[in-house]
């Protein structure tokens, strides 16, 4: 595995270990590319805190140190500076606005919401309203439309317990938007490593007849988590299986 975008750091609140142990596991790793992209600081108009991501008064010291390391071990691996991010509509152009202010090199969309956390539904949480699949693929969709993301992490995240039937269809849509705009799809290694309902063999099936492309992610909320040949290998196996070609590296779409 020569490159992982999609690590966390402590400031999320559901990860731990410092930003320099994740560069020397990675390098230890044998990675030649270490993108940290930490759930985003996500500006509410209305004042609502989030349990899962980082806050905005925390958006220098991350950008900070991540720059810092990316100095420091320059001759040893190649560092970006991310974030993870849902796309939500009505506050989408404010989130871009505050992340202008920062050395922000890309978005990974990671859609754990409809609508906003504030008045949508998880998408991890198990159901079979259609409605919410529906608008899960709406969603992100949308954001990928957006062109201001380098990929979608997880997108077979929504914990689907209905009819087969019915999630092929949505599924359909989201995977043939997703191989016209050119967008890699992430292979996640959390899921994988975690027994979660994704990455979904239903999906990648779909994927590997709708043409698209896939991206290896550790979705690393540990820093051992990014010696994860065994999940690599699993993640490799499933991509072959239904023939979806796994991209090793990919282009930083530019956010702003």
């Amino acid at each position: 595995m020569i490159a992982n975008y999609h690590t966390h750091t402590w400031r999320c609140k559901h990860a731990s270990g410092t930003e320099r142990t994740y560069v020397e596991q990675a390098i230890a790793a044998g990675l030649k590319i270490l993108g940290f992209s930490d759930h985003t600081p996500y500006p509410f108009p209305d004042g609502h805190v989030s349990g899962f991501r980082m806050a905005p008064e925390q958006a220098e010291d991350y950008f900070a140190t991540i720059s810092g390391l990316k100095q420091e071990y320059a001759g040893q691996i190649e560092i970006h500076i991310g974030v993870e991010a849902e796309y939500y509509p009505a506050h989408f152009d404010a989130l871009l606005e505050f992340l202008s202010a920062y050395p922000c090199e890309y978005l990974l969309l990671g859609q754990h919401f409809t609508n906003d956390e504030t008045d949508g539904v998880y998408a991890g949480w198990a159901t079979d309203e259609e409605a919410v699949l529906a608008r899960y693929v709406d969603q992100v969709l949308a954001g990928m439309a957006t062109g201001r993301f380098t990929y979608v992490a997880h997108p077979d995240l929504v914990n689907w317990q209905g009819s087969r039937q019915v999630y092929e269809g949505h599924m359909t849509r989201l995977c043939k938007g997703a191989a016209e705009l050119g967008v890699p799809l992430e292979l996640n290694f959390l899921g994988l490593r975690e027994g979660r309902c994704y990455p979904d063999r239903d999906f990648w099936r779909i994927a590997g007849e709708t043409g698209n492309r896939a991206v290896l992610g550790c979705d690393a909320h540990q820093p051992e988590s990014l010696n994860c040949s065994r999940t690599e290998a699993a993640a490799r196996a499933l991509a072959a299986e239904f023939g979806v070609p796994v991209l090793e590296t990919v282009p930083l779409a530019k956010p702003f």
